[in-house]
């Protein structure tokens, strides 16, 4: 079985080293320590799929060290010479999954590490059963490339259209990846220009009116775990520089303060913006781009993987609280259909169908339910009345929103052409999806 699994191997005796050392080799990458100090060093730069440790560390005893190893969410293996019961029992008792002998490492330990990867495929064939649905194969085997690397130092960048669950990929790979960890969330896209800054860094009580107390950032929070930024081809361009200093540095200022905060995390950035036609553009950094997406990641859209519309309705409909029935022919025409909003709006109009009246989806339900995505607008005899009995900013609004839907189904759900369409800036276009509440 293919893997990239990290491993660190906290043993002193040099030889004991080399002998795991070359047990370990064909299953991925391999880091050492050779006490408790070393080895606690290691543990808080960065997380480890499996932790080997030896009983006997010179001064030290690992047992000591294992509920330290499981906090950080790593598989501990013990391997050690000494075979007390009461030691035995100890580190089972703090977490420990194996406690193997030196003496029968050879052949023993690859079936545990086996045992290790199969619980991981597993789990990862039950993500894409019961969370990340798909049945697309170039999907399914770039997925579980994501999840054989290692990220130490690594950024993954996520392209792809609105509503093809660009969070949901990042939070997937967080669990996978980091499962004790933390995981923080940032759509910049919702934090307004001026208030960025103190999002991501923090801020001192005092530094800027309203800032009443003090606040940690988000780069902060999401130290030793995972930040995810979506949404990121909104980030200003200052912005962009600010935290690609921190980034590189793994330091950074908060707002008001002259104090560094260090800050280690795995960076998870996604868009469905066009970063690249942004970049010609001079409105997006190039230096910054390359910085976050050491990995790239595209989704396709619902259109180019049709066959998983069927399998996301019977998943939407199997998790429904109100059973409902779905017609041949309605579930033709939900095939049919373009999905501008990908999977988001896939599963608002499967909430529909569970909160209609009829129980029974035929093909003029679905047909109607997806009409009346669309709302209409005043006809032009009727826009004085309008304004002057719900005020012209309803009016705007209206407009704003029909545009923004047409300009959407035109050009199937692409965020940069539909921007391009309307003339607008990318802040003007999520500020109307925001205002209406529009899901795509």
């Amino acid at each position: 079985m293919k893997s990239h699994l990290s491993f660190l191997i906290i043993e002193d005796d040099k030889y004991a080293r080399l002998n795991l050392r070359e047990i370990l080799q064909p299953f991925g990458i391999i880091e050492e320590a050779g006490d408790i100090q070393g080895a606690r060093e290691k543990l808080a730069i960065r997380p480890y799929d499996i932790v080997l440790t030896d009983i006997e560390l010179g001064e030290g005893s690992g047992v000591d060290l294992i509920s330290e190893i499981v906090k950080k969410g790593a598989h501990c293996i013990v391997v050690s010479s000494y075979e007390g019961d009461e030691t035995i029992e100890k580190a089972y008792t703090l977490g420990a999954k194996h406690y193997l002998s030196k003496f029968k490492l050879k052949d023993q330990l690859p079936v545990y590490i086996n045992k290790f990867l199969q619980a991981k495929q597993a789990k990862f064939e039950k993500i894409l059963k019961e969370e990340f649905i798909t049945q697309d194969e170039d999907l399914i085997s770039e997925l579980r490339k994501l999840t054989e690397i290692n990220w130490k130092n690594q950024t993954l960048f996520i392209s792809g259209p609105t509503g093809t669950g660009k969070s949901l990929l990042g939070k997937l790979i967080h669990e996978i990846t980091h499962p004790d960890a933390n995981l923080v969330h940032l759509n910049c896209s919702e934090v307004a220009e001026n208030l960025l800054e103190s999002e991501l860094f923090g801020h001192e009580k005092g530094a800027f009116t309203g800032a009443d107390q003090k606040k940690d950032g988000k780069l902060k929070l999401a130290h030793g775990g995972t930040l995810f930024l979506d949404e990121v081809a909104t980030m200003p361009m200052a912005m962009q520089q600010k935290l690609l200093k921190a980034l590189d540095e793994k330091t950074f200022y908060p707002v008001g303060s002259s104090t560094p905060v260090k800050a280690d995390f795995t960076l998870i950035t996604a868009t469905c913006e066009d970063l690249q036609d942004k970049m010609a553009k001079k409105e997006f950094r190039e230096d910054f781009f390359h910085r976050i997406s050491g990995f790239q990641f595209h989704l396709k859209s619902l259109s180019e993987r049709p066959n998983d519309i069927e399998l996301l309705v019977r998943h939407f409909q199997a998790n429904s609280p109100r059973r409902y029935v779905i017609k041949p022919e309605a579930m033709n025409a939900l095939k049919k259909h373009a999905w501008p909003g990908n999977i988001r709006e896939l599963r608002k109009t499967c909430e529909r169908f569970s909160q209609g009246i009829s129980g029974i989806i035929d093909s003029q339900i679905v047909n109607k339910m997806l009409g009346l995505e669309v709302k209409t607008l005043p006809s032009q005899e009727m826009w004085e009345e309008h304004v002057f009995q719900h005020g012209l900013k309803s009016y705007i609004n209206m407009i704003e929103r029909k545009a923004v839907e047409e300009a959407m189904k035109r050009n199937n759900g692409k965020i940069t052409a539909c921007i391009k369409d309307l003339k607008i800036s990318s802040s003007a276009f999520y500020r109307i999806l925001q205002e209406n509440k529009l899901q795509f």
